[in-house]
């Protein structure tokens, strides 16, 4: 799959590019713009910290009681999850978006990020604290090094790290109060979907820097 880098797209007046989400890069430093650099720089690091949750005691246990109702109606999870994805398709249509095989593998990618920061930051790293804080301060700084991660890999604004640690407490309220660890990473998916609807690159567009000569 051919990913556009443009790491060093800048406006017309030369400067450095600034996202949406993604705070303006220096002048020397790279901006965040193709869908390589998102899996390298974020993907990787949150795949990472799951695995190293599943090492730590009680993990597995925790993880199969929170996965028991997927276990108990897996066709149900499955519909669900055939509903969503053809709710991206059709979402990308409307908005004319090209539908294309990149879109498709940027979902899966969704889908993989929803499920590790889940895994990570909702279920393995507050249950760890709790054994030595106050549960509800476990699950506060979870959260708050979950929207940390974001403001480094990924060069979020910080105001867009404060909704990231919202939406973290909220996934948290979810998944105490029902137990069901499917039910949260398919509302991450969900919204981090509609926050990132598109792979990085094909939001972007290339402006020619005027310091630069044909």
């Amino acid at each position: 799959m051919q990913h556009q880098d443009n790491s060093r797209v800048n406006h017309p007046d030369g400067s450095p590019q600034q996202g949406r989400l993604q705070r303006r890069a220096s002048e020397n430093g790279t901006y965040i713009s193709s869908f390589c650099q998102v899996i390298k720089r974020h993907g990787l690091t949150m795949g990472l910290l799951a695995s190293l949750g599943l090492l730590l005691p009680n993990s597995w246990e925790r993880l199969y009681n929170t996965m028991a109702p997927l276990f108990e109606s897996p066709v149900k999870y499955l519909v669900a999850a055939a509903g969503l994805f053809v709710f991206f398709h059709v979402y990308q249509r409307r908005k004319n978006r090209q539908a294309d095989s990149r879109h498709t593998v940027w979902l899966g990618y969704l889908l993989f990020i929803s499920i590790v920061e889940e895994m990570a930051f909702r279920l393995f790293l507050p249950n760890e604290l709790g054994q030595v804080l106050p549960f509800i301060v476990a699950v506060v700084l979870s959260n708050a090094l979950f929207a940390a991660i974001h403001f480094i890999t990924l060069r979020w604004h910080w105001w867009n790290c404060l909704f990231a640690f919202a939406g973290g407490l909220g996934f948290s309220h979810i998944l105490h109060q029902h137990g069901d660890l499917t039910l949260v990473i398919f509302a991450h998916w969900f919204f981090t979907f509609m926050n990132t609807p598109e792979p990085p690159s094909s939001r972007l567009p290339m402006h020619p820097d005027p310091r630069t000569k044909p």
